[in-house]
């Protein structure tokens, strides 16, 4: 979730790729595994149709399809979205984090407020093995648009084009443009935009799993119960025969979610003791309800990138060296209540310090983008 903003941004509850935690929300928690689960865990669960449905709607032709003037329109759209948002966006994201980041080969990232944001936090650690993505939105399970009835078909395939579309010019997709596709029945959901950006991105989609925390030790596992609830999902991806593993987690992140479910919070404690990304998370993390993640973040992550919306400048600098990158003047118009002050005083104080970015990051603004990139003291 991190990029140019919607005109209207305080439905940034509505923004996919900024997906949030607001105390507005009911307080969701990732499901706990059964009996049932724990039973079968070891067997592992089939790719089943994953492979092929995440190439359908990657917009990648098969024989089959190739015909299909449908499947052609949607080829096009998905083709000319992805390679605006590569151009302007994701190309020079990647560029920068190869010369300005750390990479740390095989470790497990974490990207709470995430939605399902796959191409920010693959760009800034590309060499991660795992990585935990956090949203208050639930997954839901994929299913293949083509395979509806031509009327239904038609219908939602050329909105799930025209979203792309947007995606490439825009950098985020709008959560009720998506909502209404094919009238509420059908829409994207989380789970298949994750599997349309591992396609693009040159990875093979294995496996997606419904998922549960299992309480013996705190790990995330694929659920083996038929009826298993897709709010969370695993995606197990290879590519160029390296492995990584995507956990998207359906998870209220404020204090009041993670207060009520104590193993909810033992597990984000456990994820931030390895590299954190924060972007476009509506500036939460500065605000008194989400101070459990936030000082979690603060006592054990060894690496944050983050941009303005993530920790206030005064306590990330009070545990992190942090380099600062391109501008920050104030927040988005629309977040008057958060503006990270000590942020501003920051970039004004430290102006022959500061490096340029030549690249959109985060809710857009007449100001620029604004990155800040802390490791631990």
């Amino acid at each position: 979730m991190i990029l140019p903003i919607p005109v209207n941004p305080i439905k940034t509850a509505s923004v996919l790729l900024c997906c949030l935690g607001l105390l507005a929300l009911p307080a969701q928690a990732m499901v706990t595994c059964s009996k049932a689960d724990a039973s079968t865990m070891s067997s592992g669960n089939p790719a089943g149709d994953a492979p092929l449905v995440a190439r359908l709607l990657a917009g990648v032709a098969l024989p089959d399809e190739a015909a299909n003037p449908t499947f052609s329109q949607y080829v096009s759209a998905v083709n000319d979205g992805w390679k605006a948002y590569v151009r302007n966006f994701g190309q020079p994201l990647s560029a920068w984090a190869t010369k300005e980041i750390r990479q740390d080969a095989g470790r497990t990232v974490f990207y709470p407020f995430s939605g399902p944001d796959l191409p920010t936090v693959l760009a800034v650690y590309p060499t991660a093995s795992r990585f935990v993505m956090i949203s208050d939105q639930y997954a839901l399970k994929y299913f293949d648009p083509f395979a509806l009835k031509d009327s239904e078909q038609a219908k939602l395939v050329k909105e799930m084009g025209d979203s792309w579309t947007s995606f490439g010019q825009r950098g985020f997709f709008v959560t009720q443009e998506l909502n209404r596709s094919g009238g509420h029945k059908y829409h994207m959901s989380p789970s298949m935009i994750l599997m349309v950006f591992a396609v693009r991105l040159g990875y093979e989609v294995r496996a997606i799993h419904p998922t549960c925390l299992d309480l013996a030790d705190l790990s995330i596992r694929p659920s083996a119960a038929k009826d298993a609830r897709w709010g969370s999902v695993r995606l197990e991806l290879r590519k160029d025969g390296r492995d990584i593993v995507v956990d998207y987690i359906q998870q209220d992140l404020s204090n009041r979610g993670l207060g009520k479910h104590p193993e909810a919070r033992a597990l984000i404690e456990s994820l931030t003791k390895g590299p954190v990304l924060l972007k476009a998370a509506s500036h939460l993390p500065q605000q008194p309800g989400f101070s459990i993640i936030r000082n979690a973040i603060l006592v054990n992550t060894p690496m944050l990138v983050q941009d303005e919306t993530g920790l206030e400048y005064d306590a990330m600098a009070n545990s992190f060296n942090v380099k600062l990158y391109g501008e920050y003047v104030g927040a988005h118009r629309q977040f008057k209540e958060a503006t990270n002050p000590s942020l501003i005083k920051a970039y004004k104080d430290r102006a022959k310090d500061v490096r340029p970015l030549d690249f959109k990051l985060g809710y857009e603004k007449e100001a620029g983008s604004a990155i800040q990139v802390g490791t631990r003291k």
